[in-house]
């Protein structure tokens, strides 16, 4: 009995609401809702900046912008590694990543300093 009950109430909820959303009353009535919404979540979100800005903090933009921007930058610089690598002027990857150049042996030997005698001497003309 509760079963028939049951099914028998849902089918006549969705004929009166299949009915009700048949019509153009509907139809504009959830048109005007979805605009208030749609207005009421762009000024939350003007306002939710304007807010962050005050606290000089980013909005979820901000850091949006920043990550496509340091994709960006590491899709470069791998680009730069590839085209050193192909010309030859980077050694092999290091364990995290990174690239090493090769460098020249460091043969010029940075000038001795002269003690203080000899500095008397050089401002004193002799």
């Amino acid at each position: 009995m509760w079963r028939t009950w049951l099914g028998q109430s849902e089918q006549q909820w969705n004929a009166m609401l299949n009915q009700a959303m048949g019509t153009d009353a509907y139809s504009q009535s959830l048109g005007r809702f979805m605009e208030l919404y749609a207005t009421l979540q762009k000024n939350l979100a003007e306002t939710m900046g304007r807010s962050l800005g005050a606290l000089n903090m980013p909005t979820r933009a901000d850091v949006l912008a920043l990550g496509e921007r340091l994709g960006r930058i590491e899709d470069r610089l791998a680009e730069i590694e590839r085209m050193l690598a192909r010309s030859g002027n980077v050694a092999s990857a290091v364990g995290d990543g990174a690239t090493a150049t090769h460098r020249p042996p460091r043969t010029k030997q940075p000038p001795s300093h002269a003690g203080p005698e000899v500095a008397a001497d050089r401002s004193s003309g002799a």
